[in-house]
């Protein structure tokens, strides 16, 4: 095999893997964004207190809970399933979202019996593994 052969063989590789990872959609923390997979199976399951990194679609905006620590709160859609985002702006950044905005996700997942809950989408003090939201090529934590 000729030195072109070669180099062309490997620009194929590299062209092959870029399409995949972007197709993937592969976040700066290297987490693939899996909500149908990922979500449905916790929902399934009923299980919680989960560190997920996800997509989904604003398809409501809720008022601020105002009790105790204020949260930015959010209807998203994610795969088949409704979630329920309480961002905590005591702590991070408002996200300026509107109906319809894809936002990027890494949080702790709480089952109900409406779909669940996204929570701990903010910087951590603490052991708890930080999470945070992405709007537009900014990030929110």
């Amino acid at each position: 095999m000729s030195l072109t052969q070669k180099k062309k063989i490997i620009g194929i590789v590299v062209l092959v893997i870029s399409v995949f990872l972007a197709e993937q959609k592969v976040f700066s923390d290297g987490k693939k964004a899996n909500s149908e997979s990922q979500i449905e199976q916790l929902v399934k399951s009923r299980v919680s207190g989960e560190m997920v990194t996800i997509e989904a679609t604003v398809i409501k905006l809720l008022k601020d809970d105002l009790k105790g620590d204020k949260h930015q709160k959010m209807i998203l859609k994610s795969a088949n399933n409704t979630l329920l985002l309480a961002h905590n702006i005591d702590i991070a950044p408002r996200v300026p979202a509107k109906k319809g905005d894809v936002l990027s996700i890494k949080g702790q997942y709480e089952w109900n019996d409406k779909g669940g809950l996204l929570h701990w989408t903010h910087r951590s003090n603490s052991s708890h593994p930080a999470g945070w939201i992405k709007h537009n090529n900014k990030t929110y934590q």
